[in-house]
């Protein structure tokens, strides 16, 4: 956790290792290197349009997300806005490629935002602007990686009670081993449990949760009933654990805690004996199956037999211990589809509105017609009594859209933004709707507030080219393109809408 984020180069740990290489995919070369004291990523690819043209440019990589036991991504900023940078480093494998999910993209991918939910697992004291996706203030963070106010809580009680000396008994502090279970492992599963799927508490979320609060006030993880796959994925490790033969039968007793010290990190050449240790606190030594030959080949190494390093399903080329603890001769099996259910992680209440959101997340990923359907029958059920609700609001508008309803999409959408006008989503759909009406300078006005919000956005962005060609304005129109090619390069979209603005309207 002490590695988790920070400045590229600014530590021994924050170095990087220049490479190269191509995705065939798109077509693209990736550099990463390093000039006089900053560290850049340089691309460059042929123009899909212009066979005699090269899409080419460079990023700063400026900071750091992960540990780099695995994997290691990048971030880049563009006036305020922290982005993620299309390459990252895999540890095990020793190489440079593209991040998890980032395949499937024909071009080159430079304006996926970088949230405030995935800067609070990995850094502490973050700073996002109020009102916006992922603009910060000029330093981000005030500390890289996860500092002790993370699961021990605010110290300046503590500091103050030491300096009174008023004994060991007045430390003012959370020890979390010290907390009952449920609230002990609310500490580690805040950063460690996503599931299918993490909804937030109406007025809740991860930003609200502190050490010594029951995780499940604040957000609810979703997770498949019966167990729907034996796969790993990058955040899997904390209920993969409590799926286990182990976890079952200890109870309480056992937690992250018990195997992991927050503190330290045993070297690689101890970690075999380290773990193993561990194991022999609750199983006999003559237990092993193995012959003492094999074990030895083995370095005695328990976790090797019984979780194994296994490829993360959405983890590109990154491997993890899987956590489901178990003997080698009973493997996992999945669960059929058809029976299968969202329930909330550690059982607890789930509302209407909280399971409605879950479905229409798991909907967005797998395009299943039955999550929307489910999704659709929950929040309509939950909007009908919770109507100050934005969340909700929102997604059932989409729903709604879903399904040619567009007057009550619309409607649901205007609710939603006077609820929460920072909502980028529900302005730059409430926008459309009042552009297919003939309310222009409202739809402009809302695409013009969400650029503020969330830079280089390709569809509003255009849209509003688009509008200010109709109003006959385009310079105003070219000013917006040029600022969404400096986001997005290789954007043919961007590309085509620019040069239709650079034409005199007299020659269209």
């Amino acid at each position: 956790m002490g590695r988790s984020s920070g400045l590229v180069g600014a530590s021994a740990h924050g170095e990087l290792k220049p490479g190269e290489f191509r995705h065939q995919g798109s077509g693209a070369t990736y550099r990463i290197y390093r000039e006089n004291t900053g560290y850049y990523l340089e691309f460059t690819k042929e123009d899909s349009l212009d066979p005699n043209r090269k899409v080419a440019g460079r990023r700063r990589l400026e900071y750091f997300i992960g540990s780099g036991a695995a994997a290691r991504a990048y971030v880049h900023s563009q006036d305020g806005f922290l982005f993620q940078a299309p390459v990252s480093y895999y540890s095990s494998a020793q190489r440079w490629d593209l991040p998890p999910g980032y395949q499937e993209y024909r071009y080159i991918h430079l304006s996926r935002p970088v949230d405030n939910d995935c800067l609070e697992c990995h850094a502490s004291g973050v700073r996002p602007i109020p009102g916006t996706t992922n603009r910060y203030e000029p330093v981000p963070f005030l500390e890289g990686a996860i500092g002790c106010e993370r699961c021990h809580g605010p110290g300046q009680q503590h500091v103050a009670a030491m300096s009174a000396k008023r004994g060991r008994g007045a430390r003012e502090i959370i020890n979390p081993a010290k907390l009952d279970a449920r609230r002990r492992d609310s500490v580690c599963a805040l950063c460690h449990l996503s599931g299918e799927a993490r909804v937030p508490r109406a007025g809740r979320s991860l930003a609200t949760f502190k050490p010594g609060d029951l995780l499940t006030d604040h957000v609810v993880s979703f997770v498949w009933e019966p167990a729907d796959s034996p796969e790993v994925t990058v955040i899997s490790h904390f209920e993969r654990l409590w799926r286990s033969r182990c976890k079952e039968e200890s109870g309480d007793r056992m937690w992250c805690g018990t195997c992991h010290d927050p503190h330290s990190v045993p070297a690689p050449s101890e970690r075999a004996q380290f773990f193993r240790q561990k194991c022999l606190g609750c199983h006999q030594d003559a237990s092993c199956r193995l012959s003492p030959e094999s074990r030895a080949k083995q370095a005695n190494h328990c976790a090797g037999c019984h979780m194994p390093t296994t490829r993360a399903a959405d983890g590109g080329h990154s491997a993890f211990t899987d956590h489901f603890i178990r003997r080698p001769d009973r493997a996992t099996t999945a669960t059929g589809q058809a029976a299968r259910s969202l329930a909330p992680f550690w059982g607890g209440t789930a509302h209407a509105r909280e399971r409605g959101l879950a479905y229409a997340d798991v909907a967005q990923t797998t395009q299943a017609p039955a999550h929307y359907a489910r999704a659709f029958d929950l929040l309509k059920g939950a909007a009908a009594t919770q109507t100050s609700d934005d969340m909700a609001l929102m997604r059932l508008a989409f729903l709604y859209s879903r399904r040619q309803e567009h007057r009550l999409a619309m409607e649901l959408y205007e609710r939603s933004l006077k609820l929460d006008p920072s909502s980028v989503t529900a302005a730059v759909n409430l926008a459309t709707y009042l552009a297919r009406q003939g309310r222009m300078p409202e739809a402009i006005r809302l695409w013009q507030d969400t650029l503020t919000r969330e830079a280089g956005l390709e569809a509003p962005g255009i849209n509003l080219a688009r509008a200010y060609l109709q109003m006959g304005d385009p310079t105003a129109a070219r000013n917006i393109l040029m600022k969404l090619q400096e986001h997005n390069p290789d954007s043919a979209a961007v590309r085509e809408a620019l040069a239709a603005a650079s034409v005199p309207a007299t020659q269209k």
